[in-house]
């Protein structure tokens, strides 16, 4: 594929992305419709679908636009001047806080939140292995890492308030480090 017709199809592809986004942000994923989606981003449904199989490979390729998104912001904060201890806990709420915070006090939190958690368990490998080399050296290596990123989602379990989440990220980093501050 010549470059210029590369760029414009990624660009398409990532307005379909941004209006399937606002639509499952909007209606949540179960009454989110290709329809929806391609009348908020002003083309026909035969073209999301030219893009998309369905609407799960779609809503998993938000999931990973998001991720990317997180991904790169964890770059960053690898190579900012903060401590190691400030960088263990700006990633985890990065993975954790900000993304739940998105999600959880709109109208179909719960069911966008499952949702997310079901395309995790088919896209999350690759993230996974990211977010583990981001969290070794900071955590005291590869294990521990592995066993923060999957407690992180049981933090959220019982839905709390952000506040609550972003306090309980605190403590995980802090025992992760051995008990102290983070």
């Amino acid at each position: 594929m010549a470059p210029l017709l590369k760029d414009r199809r990624d660009a398409r592809r990532k307005e379909l992305l941004d209006a399937a986004y606002e639509r499952f942000m909007q209606y949540g994923y179960s009454k989110t419709t290709f329809d929806d989606i391609a009348q908020k981003a002003g083309v026909s449904r035969t073209l999301l679908y030219a893009y998309f199989e369905d609407k799960k490979e779609l809503f998993r390729s938000v999931a990973r636009d998001v991720l990317d998104g997180q991904r790169l912001k964890t770059e960053a904060v690898l190579e900012s001047k903060e401590t190691d201890e400030e960088k263990l806990v700006a990633i985890l709420e990065l993975w954790s806080v900000e993304l739940y915070a998105r999600i959880a006090d709109k109208p179909h939190g719960g069911e966008l939140l499952e949702e997310g958690y079901r395309a995790w368990e088919k896209i999350g490998v690759h993230y996974m292995s990211t977010l583990v080399r981001a969290l070794a050296p900071l955590a005291g290596g590869p294990e521990v890492a592995e066993l923060l990123i999957l407690s992180l989602g049981g933090l959220q379990q019982d839905h709390p308030t952000v506040a609550a989440l972003r306090k309980r990220v605190s403590v995980l980093a802090r025992l992760a480090r051995g008990g102290k501050k983070a």
